[in-house]
């Protein structure tokens, strides 16, 4: 057997025509520039993360995603998969070794061990609290600057449209160790193990370590995007909900100026909990700003949820949010692959 369990997600790689341009948007998304060549550019949160997004510039499309792995044995076990590379040494900052695969869909999935991360000034933690009637900030107020850019904490998760979810899944799981947290169904009822599945949200395995409600999210590529398999979105923590409106607002001030687009939200999701609010950039590509996620660890189950059973049951709506607008009618097309 030569997969492993991977220790977290590390970044996305996307491509764009041009580097200047989506440099711009990541900068008002609340990202810093860390490295730009003439066909790479790298960018950072606030966070240990040497880099948390990185751009390729060529055609518009998804490349993959990297993770990293617990030790350089483990990199060592997965190299000798049919599925992936040779390690190389990697170049960027941060340095550390790499093993790449191609998933069913064709995209890369990384693996890396030994990148040393960066110093961070203080520790990211948020402003405490007075909600629920509790006392957790006396004699301390809260301020934020007016036009204050968003700070991200690292890079979350990723959406993928495929275009086989359960064979997906099955290649991550065997690989990396991803395991299913809910599996998205559609009526008639009831909801069984044989009805037909329209996406999936999974985590990592970290045993009795809780991990993120899902580090990956896939869709199917023939409801979302025409049938043609690649990213659905790209989602980043911020370090509070008061991050996620301000992104709200930075990005929407520039939008008309930049060419952004205001995909989905401000909202709180069902499957994941999470606050959310989803972006295009001007290459149409969707990132998303969330905070305040589910966490679980290994002992809870897949659930099999019923993609109509969210929301007002009296007036059942796909993919509804807890509160804030329903998901939109373009979110996940085939225009953001």
């Amino acid at each position: 057997m030569s997969g492993i369990k991977v220790k977290e997600v590390a970044y996305p790689t996307l491509q764009c025509p041009d580097l200047d341009i989506q440099e711009q948007f990541l900068i008002h998304f609340g990202m810093h520039t860390v490295q730009k060549t003439e066909d790479t550019l790298l960018m950072r949160g606030e966070g240990p993360q040497q880099f948390i997004e990185v751009c390729k510039k060529g055609e518009k499309k998804f490349i993959g995603a990297a993770f990293n792995a617990e030790s350089l044995e483990d990199l060592e076990k997965l190299s000798k998969a049919e599925s992936f590379t040779d390690i190389e040494e990697l170049q960027t900052p941060g340095g550390g070794f790499s093993t790449k695969g191609i998933d069913p869909d064709g995209l890369e999935v990384a693996v890396l061990f030994g990148t040393k991360e960066r110093d961070i000034d203080k520790e990211l933690i948020p402003h405490a609290s007075n909600e629920g009637g509790q006392k957790n900030r006396i004699n301390e107020i809260k301020r934020f600057s007016k036009g204050t850019y968003p700070k991200i904490l690292r890079f979350g998760h990723y959406g993928i449209n495929s275009v086989n979810i359960p064979e997906a899944l099955k290649w991550y799981n065997s690989h990396i160790g991803i395991i299913a947290t809910d599996i998205i169904k559609v009526p008639p009822p009831p909801i069984t193990e044989d009805s037909m599945t329209i996406g999936i949200f999974a985590r990592l395995d970290r045993g009795l370590e809780p991990t993120d409600h899902h580090s990956i999210f896939w869709l199917d590529a023939n409801l979302q995007s025409e049938g043609v398999p690649g990213l659905n979105h790209v989602s980043f923590e911020m370090v509070s909900i008061d991050d996620v409106f301000m992104g709200h607002e930075i990005l929407k001030k520039h939008a008309k100026e930049f060419n952004y687009e205001s995909e989905w939200g401000v909202g709180r999701h069902y499957q994941g909990s999470q606050i959310f609010d989803y972006w295009r950039s001007p290459f149409k590509q969707i990132h998303e700003h969330q905070t305040d996620g589910d966490y679980f660890d290994n002992t809870i189950p897949p659930q099999l949820i019923d993609a109509s059973g969210d929301g007002d049951p009296k007036n059942p709506e796909l993919g509804p949010s807890q509160w804030g607008d329903p998901i939109s009618a373009t979110f996940g097309n085939k225009e953001g692959v």
